[in-house]
């Protein structure tokens, strides 16, 4: 009995030593991340305090969470039903496409609307936009 809990108050040093040093660690990570890159975590730090500040779904979803979309492109929200991707503008919701692939969605988006920009930023960088 006396080796149960020996062994359970081991255990239990052992968990809360590992905590402190994970957390040590982490904290010098970022501090790292941080120095050797500054002015990404300012970027970071702007966007999320767009995301605080915004007030309903729409500015949410307005947010522009990836900045290499281009400016006049339309975001695109997409989902997989029945082996077919339905495609739809991520800020309004209106439906734009139907295809087998997201490359073919953005591809069929772009001749529906001919003039408009499309971006979705799963794909590739050469395929991001039509």
């Amino acid at each position: 009995m006396d080796t149960w809990i020996m062994w359970i108050i081991g255990c239990s040093v052992a968990f809360w030593i590992g905590q402190a040093v994970g957390s040590q660690l982490t904290s010098y990570r970022i501090l790292k991340a941080i120095a050797d890159d500054p002015d990404a975590f300012i970027n970071i730090s702007k966007k999320i305090k767009k995301i605080n500040e915004a007030t309903t779904h729409e500015e949410l979803n307005a947010i522009d969470i990836k900045s290499s979309a281009p400016k006049d492109a339309i975001l695109m929200e997409v989902e997989e039903i029945n082996g077919y991707v339905y495609a739809y503008n991520k800020v309004t919701g209106e439906f734009l496409s139907q295809a087998h692939d997201i490359e073919q969605a953005v591809r069929i988006a772009s001749q529906r609307f001919p003039g408009k920009t499309f971006w979705h930023p799963s794909l590739e960088q050469n395929h991001q936009t039509a």
